[in-house]
């Protein structure tokens, strides 16, 4: 009963306050801007931001984002509707998956969980960007072929490629390489005549014409300005970068809590007993990781499609009845350590003291069940993160309020538009219009500029806005208190 109302609230949690927050800058601004320009110029091919092509990314993340446009109108909450609605979708199709290796129902529901709230992936279903899209489709493809595999349905096989394709409208020709080395590898060691099969090589003919479509669209079309952009997103990063080969094993340990700590050991385990039912997902997870840890340039972001994996394995790990002793102290040093955390943050912040009694549930719950304590613990954490940390740093960010006066002195756009000294990527979709940055204000102009960087107008108001990026929160979060990397910006009309 305690897994089922811990799954229920882990899917509430996915939409409590999902809309309050202002666009995210810099990255979430970029999706923000672009599908709004998609849906106010009926041009859903061709992306744009701020005025300018914006060829990193194929469309299908835009295409999400403009859908939750139509349902909800052009606001925050339908630019993040659709990314909680694939983060949960994720869940599910891991749990299915942990439910076709493991057949016990509650290492699948413990999946779900381990997966949905892991901390790299929770964030990022709340934040409008490719990684939770390209996750939902790389689970897809994989899942739906596992489950071919296993029954033989031809149907299954056309969905795997399907998804595939789909993915690489999300994020490149990775969506499909990646799901295709692991299925190779898989039927090497299971059954190496597959391996022979036409249906793969059709399908996957296919399968990269529908996800490549887009990519060839804009090569002949833009030639050699859309050449550079693929080049440096999909190629360059191959050998450009300098970061360890253990950056993702070190990394981890952050971005996969609660459950990161017991990973390792779940792996381990996995390995020396010889789970033959995990070997899909262990083979999932080493090519993740070792192909991206030979490329050059390492971001964070890049093995979360391995989390599904991940999660199966270690909640097949937690439910298997040995190795008890690491899995209690894993669950008290979780439920500790969050609690502190609560405690921590919110005497520094000095934030409303009911949120201590947060900081008190982990360890409470630990009497309960061990093996769900990280997850209770960091629930407790996401609570205190959506209902008390991130609405006070929205005092900080004035991004709308900004937008609506520039609207107000401008209704019609008949102005173009400025920024001097600092350039914040979300005014473009607050103000509703392009804004010229690095660049000397005309006369006859709207401007918006670090006091000190432009003496053309005396401002009608003034702003205190951030000039860092808001992606690393911890330091925006820090900066904030101690009043750090803030400027005064002002508004004004130039003749």
């Amino acid at each position: 009963m305690l897994l089922y109302a811990l799954v229920l609230a882990s899917a509430f949690l996915y939409f409590y306050n999902l809309g309050t927050f202002q666009v995210w800058q810099p990255n979430e601004a970029f999706y923000a801007d672009a599908s709004r320009n998609m849906v106010a110029t009926g041009n859903y091919l061709t992306p744009y931001y701020n005025g300018e092509l914006r060829f990193e990314k194929p469309p299908l993340t835009y295409w999400i984002v403009s859908l939750g446009y139509f349902l909800f109108g052009v606001n925050e909450l339908g630019l993040r509707f659709f990314h909680a609605v694939l983060g949960l979708g994720t869940g599910l199709i891991t749990s299915l998956l942990a439910w076709l290796l493991t057949r016990n129902l509650k290492t699948s529901l413990l999946s779900f969980l381990a997966l949905t709230l892991s901390l790299q992936f929770f964030a990022n279903a709340h934040y409008a960007s490719p990684e939770v899209p390209l996750a939902f489709f790389v689970s897809a493809t994989l899942t739906s072929w596992y489950a071919y595999y296993k029954t033989r349905r031809l149907p299954l096989l056309v969905l795997a490629f399907l998804c595939s394709s789909l993915g690489m409208l999300v994020k490149g020709p990775v969506a499909f390489v990646m799901p295709a080395m692991i299925v190779f590898l898989f039927l090497m060691f299971e059954s190496p005549r597959e391996v022979l099969d036409r249906k793969y090589y059709l399908l996957s003919a296919v399968a990269l014409v529908l996800g490549l479509w887009w990519h060839a669209y804009h090569l002949v079309a833009y030639g050699e300005e859309f050449w550079k952009v693929f080049f440096s997103e999909n190629l360059r990063r191959v050998y450009a970068g300098e970061d360890p080969l253990y950056f993702y094993l070190l990394d981890t340990l952050v971005s996969f809590l609660p459950y990161s700590l017991i990973f390792f050991p779940a792996f381990v385990w996995s390995v020396l007993k010889a789970r033959r039912e995990l070997k899909f997902a262990i083979l999932w997870v080493l090519s993740f990781f070792l192909v991206f840890s030979l490329i050059k340039q390492k971001i964070p972001l890049y093995v979360m499609p391995a989390y599904p994996a991940m999660a199966i394995i270690t909640a097949h790990f937690l439910m298997s009845g040995e190795w008890e002793r690491i899995k209690k102290w894993n669950g008290v040093f979780i439920s500790l350590a969050f609690g502190v955390l609560i405690l921590a943050t919110v005497l520094y912040f000095d934030l409303n003291k009911a949120f201590l009694l947060l900081s008190v549930l982990p360890i409470f719950f630990l009497k309960l069940d061990g093996k769900y304590a990280p997850a209770m613990a960091i629930m407790a954490f996401y609570l205190f993160l959506a209902g008390g940390l991130l609405p006070y740093l929205e005092n900080f960010r004035p991004y709308r309020e900004l937008g609506n006066l520039v609207k107000e002195l401008d209704p019609k756009r008949e102005y173009k538009t400025y920024q001097v000294g600092h350039f914040h990527h979300n005014l473009p979709f607050y103000a509703e219009r392009k804004i010229i940055k690095d660049k000397t204000p005309e006369k006859n102009s709207l401007v918006i500029f670090e006091m000190g960087s432009f003496e053309g107008c005396e401002p009608i108001k003034k702003f205190y806005m951030y000039k860092g990026s808001e992606s690393r929160l911890f330091k925006f979060l820090t900066d904030a208190k101690r009043n750090k990397n803030f400027s005064e910006f002002g508004v004004c009309l130039y003749f």
